[in-house]
Formats: structure tokens, sequence, C-alpha cells
């Protein structure tokens, strides 16, 4: 797509997304890609590929795709804030394959409340969540403070209401 050339991203992007976002008219230049995954600390994780070559997506859960992986650099929400000088957060969006609990927890052990988030909760949806984490951190966004706003098999976007 022309605008993948423009703004110099790759990926399977839907093809509408840049026209509806372009009307917008971001600046693209305040958005920074770093080469580092969400973690509740600095380290350098296993992230499983898929098996299947088409699909991207890479996950710290063994064999939520597959087997084979690529060691990655990681970092907590707090640390990667720290090094950017931010000191708060408007809207976090996740889609982080398993590791949206652990991660969401220690931002909010760390007293970080974003005002919006949009969470796929793949855990759940892949049937991984044993020990129902899920489940305890949406008990826990509701003390906190977070409405649902948006529940769409299970991809929800909430509002802290506080």
């Amino acid at each position: 797509y022309y605008e993948t050339k423009r703004w110099n991203i790759t990926g399977n992007i839907q093809k509408d997304y840049f026209m509806i976002v372009e009307k917008l008219n971001p600046n693209i230049k305040k958005i920074k890609f770093l080469d580092t995954g969400l973690w509740y600390k600095k380290d350098i994780l296993k992230f499983y590929k898929q098996d299947n070559i088409n699909n991207v997506s890479q996950s710290l859960i063994y064999n939520m795709f597959g087997s084979k992986y690529d060691e990655v650099q990681v970092d907590s929400i707090k640390n990667l804030m720290n090094i950017f000088g931010h000191t708060h957060i408007d809207l976090l969006k996740l889609d982080i394959e398993g590791a949206e609990v652990i991660v969401l927890d220690k931002m909010f052990d760390d007293n970080i409340f974003p005002k919006y988030l949009c969470i796929e909760f793949d855990l759940y949806i892949n049937n991984k969540d044993k020990e129902q984490t899920t489940l305890k951190l949406s008990k826990r966004l509701k003390e906190l403070g977070y409405e649902v706003l948006i529940n769409n098999k299970m991809n929800v976007t909430f509002k802290l209401c506080i």
C-alpha cells in the first residue's frame, strides 16, 4: 500500500486503516517504534513463533502458537516511561499474546493508570488461562475504577472513571 511506504510501517494491516487514520492528521513523527517487548521487568525472553509462517504474532507462552522462538529484549512500562520522560499514559493498547495480565498487574503496582485501556485478553481467548488470571485482573480493574466501554469477544476497551 502507498500508505505503508509513506509511513514506513510494515505488517498485515487492514486495508482501510490508513484511510481512517490519515483523516485524523496524526503526527507520525511523535510515535516511537521500539525493538522492545513489554514485560514486568528488564530482561531477554523467548518469544515463541507461530507454526504458520503467514502469521507474525509471537508469544511468551510456550506453544501458544508454536515452539520455535526468537530472543527479544523486554522491559516494563514504568522503565520505558522513565527512559522517555513520560509521567502518564492517556491510552494504552495491548495485544501482547498472553503477557497482558502480568504486564498490567505490574503497571498498576507501579501506580500507572492510563485513562483508556484497549486490551486483547489472549490467555482467555486461547484457553491458556488455567489459573484464571484474566478473571483476577478484571476484578482488579473494576476495583481501580475502570469501566468496560466495549467488549468484543474479549477485546475490551476500558475507561478509568474515578
